[in-house]
């Protein structure tokens, strides 16, 4: 045998079925990659825009549902209140039946007091036992009770008094409070405690009001002989309702003292602390309050 042929190479060894297999994952790699990942990336496009879809059809019907909520209510308001102030109005009962009407409804957006004392004035003094007294008295309860609740839950605060109109020309102290908005966490710190003082100056029987003197401290100082940032004097009745009847103090907070209930001799009074976006569409924020908030958002 000659040299050359003794160093001729044989052919090359055959691939086994292994390296066949992992050639053939190699050329579809890339291919099954970019399907996959294109596969993905469409499920999660899909995925956000079906809940995009689901957010605003759900946003649309509450949108829906509060216009048509507000349309009713515009149309019923129009009507009981025109009603209620129509000329040569002789039915008391019926009055009071549209003025339950908007107490029920409008109580947080329209001062109701002048509609309640013009039906007062309507009941005969003499008779104390009046259905329709009772009526508006039940009301007018079920109103402030209602505006409380929804001005102090989780955040306000309120505490009740009894007085004693007896007793209403001794001036004497009903509230010596020292109160704090129950915020969470850091916003806490942003409403320190005041010193609330409420002293009763008198008794109106005819008008059934009591005359009061409110004394409210500034933020976080609540010690004695602080300057007051509130001191005033007013009459408080049983249709003057907190959350159009309150008093506006700094630091975006609102203070009200309302009669909860009134019997022939005494009455239940309470002091009722309570955020100032919580009072009713009637009290208006100022702008600063606006743009204080609107800092705070940002």
């Amino acid at each position: 045998m000659s040299q050359d042929s003794a160093q001729t190479p044989g052919p090359p060894p055959k691939p086994t079925g292994w390296a066949r297999t992992g050639g053939v994952l190699r050329d579809l790699a890339t291919p099954l990659t970019v399907a996959i990942v294109g596969l993905l990336a469409s499920l999660f496009v899909n995925r956000q825009e079906t809940a995009e879809t689901n957010r605003r059809a759900f946003a649309e019907l509450l949108s829906q549902r509060e216009e048509a909520d507000t349309n009713l209510r515009r149309e019923m308001f129009k009507t009981v209140l025109d009603s209620v102030l129509q000329k040569g109005q002789t039915d008391l009962e019926g009055q009071i039946l549209k003025l339950e009407i908007l107490a029920y409804n409008f109580s947080d957006s329209l001062d109701l007091a002048p509609l309640f004392q013009d039906a007062l004035r309507r009941i005969n003094p003499t008779k104390p036992d009046d259905p329709n007294l009772a009526r508006l008295k039940k009301v007018a309860a079920d109103v402030v009770f209602k505006q409380v609740e929804a001005l102090t839950f989780d955040i306000g605060e309120v505490r009740n008094q009894p007085v004693f109109f007896e007793d209403a020309n001794k001036q004497g102290l009903i509230f010596d409070e020292t109160l704090a908005l129950r915020f969470p966490g850091a916003d806490a710190a942003k409403h320190p405690p005041r010193r609330f003082q409420v002293e009763m100056l008198g008794y109106d029987p005819k008008q059934q009001e009591l005359r009061l003197q409110l004394k409210i401290s500034p933020p976080g100082k609540t010690s004695p002989g602080e300057k007051n940032e509130v001191e005033v004097e007013f009459a408080v009745g049983f249709f003057d309702f907190p959350s159009i009847d309150n008093t506006r103090l700094s630091n975006e907070e609102r203070c009200s003292v309302v009669i909860r209930n009134m019997e022939e001799h005494s009455a239940q009074l309470s002091l009722v602390y309570f955020p100032a976006n919580r009072a009713g569409l009637k009290d208006r924020m100022y702008v600063e309050e606006v743009l204080n908030q609107m800092q705070q958002v940002r």
